[in-house]
């Protein structure tokens, strides 16, 4: 899985409930910037893993983000959703 394709499927669960403006510079966004309560985060995680598939570890990836932009959540999860995938390095 591309990155690009991780990015704009973690930015459809804020579309419409975010405003536009926070959400066009997505990328450089800091995670934690649009989540107001913990619980959001637990549901975005399970949206994720809905979305993108059952390998991500929510409880790796979720205290990872208090620190992460959502680009760079992205990247990773690229680098957990392709390993040991054959077709080769993330973009």
């Amino acid at each position: 899985m591309e990155r690009d394709a991780v990015l704009s499927t973690m930015k459809a669960n804020f579309e419409g409930t975010v405003p536009a403006e926070k959400l066009e510079r997505f990328a450089e966004t800091k995670a934690v910037d649009l989540f107001e309560e913990s619980i959001d985060v637990i549901n975005f995680l399970f949206y994720l893993e809905d979305e993108l598939g059952p390998k991500i570890d929510a409880s790796q990836i979720g205290p990872a983000m208090a620190n992460m932009t959502f680009g760079e959540l992205a990247t990773e999860l690229c680098r957990v959703l392709n390993k040991g995938d054959a077709t080769g390095p993330v973009t």
